[in-house]
């Protein structure tokens, strides 16, 4: 099989490339960690994954891959040691653990989001021109009603991650649209989508871990009015859901959770 360096020679690949170099490179990151399958198709989770792969090795973090991107790749795959090849001494090799990314564990839903960490409002009359583009893109009902990033946004943040890795989300501003969407769970994972109740509406956030002190850990929009991850006391969730057609997590629950720490103080504004 030809290296992606080679393949790259005859043109870079992006969003709407497709073909059998795409399948290739779609293997080679599926073997770094990322959850693709072979499709042979450039579309959003692809585009994700590369931009994951890119930032993690100091490259520009813009979803193509040229032949700079390509060689990382390859360098990356070929840090794998592969599983029953025979060490010098003969006793059996076994994989890197360091070598496979951590994506592993880490939905691309997850990996688009904390792509936006830090996301800001912008204050006063102003807007944050990157929110609106994130409605306009999504079209529908979200982008008719969504004018001003004064407007609750943490369904918009749900349903921007889920479109830019190709998946369907509510395709609505209401936050409580999810405790009905998707697939149920039996309980927290990560990547669970975590709707919750709020005075005067809802919230959604997605579960990415859990703190020392009990607490779910969530990334969200409009949490403090930004992207952020922050701590939730772990009975708020109404439930947890999964997008429909992704395969379901065979463990949940709280205790399968990796902790990630933090101060302790529950997010209480998300408006």
């Amino acid at each position: 099989m030809s290296t992606l360096t080679e393949l790259v020679r005859f043109g870079q690949m992006g969003l709407g490339s497709q073909g059998e170099t795409v399948r290739q490179l779609q293997d080679v990151l599926a073997k770094l960690g990322y959850p693709l399958r072979g499709s042979g198709y450039f579309g959003g989770a692809t585009d994700t994954a590369v931009s994951d792969f890119q930032r993690a090795h100091g490259l520009t973090p813009d979803g193509v891959v040229g032949p700079k991107s390509a060689a990382a790749l390859d360098a990356a795959v070929a840090a794998l040691s592969p599983a029953g090849a025979a060490a010098p001494d003969n006793r059996p090799v076994q994989p890197n653990p360091a070598a496979a990314d951590a994506s592993l564990a880490r939905p691309l839903w997850v990996t688009e989001a904390v792509n936006w960490l830090n996301t800001k409002e912008t204050p006063g009359s102003g807007d944050n021109q990157q929110i609106l583009d994130w409605a306009r893109e999504e079209g529908g009902d979200i982008a008719r009603s969504y004018t001003h990033d004064s407007i609750p946004w943490c369904a918009l943040f749900a349903n921007m991650i889920l479109y830019k890795v190709g998946l369907k989300g509510t395709g609505t501003l209401w936050a409580l649209d999810f405790a009905t969407w998707g697939v149920p769970l039996g309980g927290a994972t990560v990547g669970a989508f975590a709707p919750m109740k709020r005075d005067g509406g809802g919230h959604i956030a997605v579960v990415v871990g859990r703190d020392q002190r009990g607490n779910l850990m969530c990334i969200g929009g409009n949490q403090g009015d930004e992207v952020s991850i922050r701590p939730f006391p772990a009975d708020r969730p109404v439930g947890f859901r999964f997008p429909q057609g992704v395969p379901i997590p065979v463990r949940t629950g709280f205790s399968t959770l990796p902790v990630i720490s933090s101060d302790g103080h529950v997010s209480t504004h998300e408006a």
